[in-house]
């Protein structure tokens, strides 16, 4: 048992550490993409710095609901609470956030295509996570009649 806290815990300093990033990678992505810009208007004459941080700052809020919501997720585990109607809940905004990352960057993906391997890399994450969530309503279903069964 003391080990999964230290997992847990350790998982849940990782998901902080990563909203952190997220928020630092946001102010210095004007910085960034423009590094990168220059790199590109070099080899190919165009700009794709607002195409680019739109699309960066899009995936960004969705990615702090996502991160929001997987230390919801670790909070209620780590208080026991695993197979609960919220747990599948927050699953499921989870795989939303995936299936939006995934949109969000078919647009980018037309300009530059590597962001290609974004967007069919959110998509089955977020493929998964809906099987996942499917797992935990079943495993709700079985516990609840295992409660009433004397």
């Amino acid at each position: 048992m003391k080990k999964q806290n230290y997992s847990v815990m350790t998982t849940s300093i990782l998901v902080k550490a990563v909203f952190v990033l997220i928020i630092v990678c946001c102010i210095f992505a004007p910085l960034i993409v423009r590094v990168y810009d220059n790199g590109i208007i070099a080899l190919t004459g165009r700009s794709v710095y607002m195409p680019m941080i739109i699309t960066l700052y899009l995936a960004a809020a969705v990615a702090i609901v996502l991160v929001t919501a997987l230390d919801r997720l670790l909070s209620n585990i780590r208080h026991d609470k695993v197979f609960i109607p919220a747990n599948v809940k927050i699953l499921r905004l989870i795989s939303y956030c995936c299936f939006a990352v995934s949109v969000i960057f078919i647009y980018f993906s037309f300009i530059r295509p590597f962001a290609w391997l974004v967007v069919i890399a959110a998509a089955f994450f977020g493929l998964i996570l809906r099987v996942i969530k499917n797992v935990f309503e079943q495993a709700i279903i079985l516990k609840e009649e295992n409660d009433f069964t004397i």
